[in-house]
């Protein structure tokens, strides 16, 4: 029998454990390093989830406690609509806007009393004052009158727009609207 020399058993040991370091370096490794990649990419994915979920929780949570503070507040809807029949805190909103402005304003039309204005289409006792504003200013002024207007205290509701431009880069803008009051 041929029996195998401590040595040669050596030889083969060390033979075998550096076949198996090779494979662990050239194949095993590389799938172990593809494989802690894919697993860093989820976790980071998972990571910007996370964050975007916690971000959309915040926001929820904020909006209830808004809407439970709004829930316990009375808002009444007819404090949007004057009782100011004769018109004069309305008018001097729209003057001093065009003072401020620098807008020339011709208001205009303005006629009736609230027995005998028309109803609104409503079903509270709202009736509707139309009237004519004619401004002359620059275009930029006139577009500021109309987006302050438009978020003014009181609810004016805006139609019949007509612009034409002036000499001297002026523009005048012809428009009607409403005021509504409440009975």
């Amino acid at each position: 029998m041929n029996k195998f020399s401590a040595k040669n058993k050596i030889y083969v040991a060390a033979a075998v454990w550096l076949i198996s370091c090779g494979l662990m370096f050239g194949y095993f490794f590389k799938i172990l390093a593809r494989s802690n990649e894919s697993a860093v990419v989820e976790i980071l994915q998972q990571k910007k989830d996370l964050a975007s979920l916690q971000a959309e929780r915040d926001s929820f949570e904020r909006a209830r406690s808004d809407l439970k503070m709004l829930a316990g507040e009375a808002y009444q809807p007819e404090a949007f609509f004057s009782r100011d029949i004769t018109l004069v805190k309305e008018i001097e909103v729209l003057e001093n806007l065009g003072k401020q402005l620098d807008v020339k304003l011709s208001l205009s039309g303005l006629s009736g009393t609230t027995k005998t204005a028309p109803k609104a289409k409503t079903q509270g006792a709202i009736v509707i004052v139309p009237y004519n504003i004619i401004l002359q200013g620059s275009f930029e002024k006139i577009v500021d009158f109309i987006e302050t207007l438009e978020n003014l205290d009181f609810i004016t509701n805006i139609g019949g727009l007509s612009l034409s431009a002036g000499s001297g880069g002026t523009v005048t803008l012809n428009f009607t609207s409403n005021f509504y009051l409440r009975q």
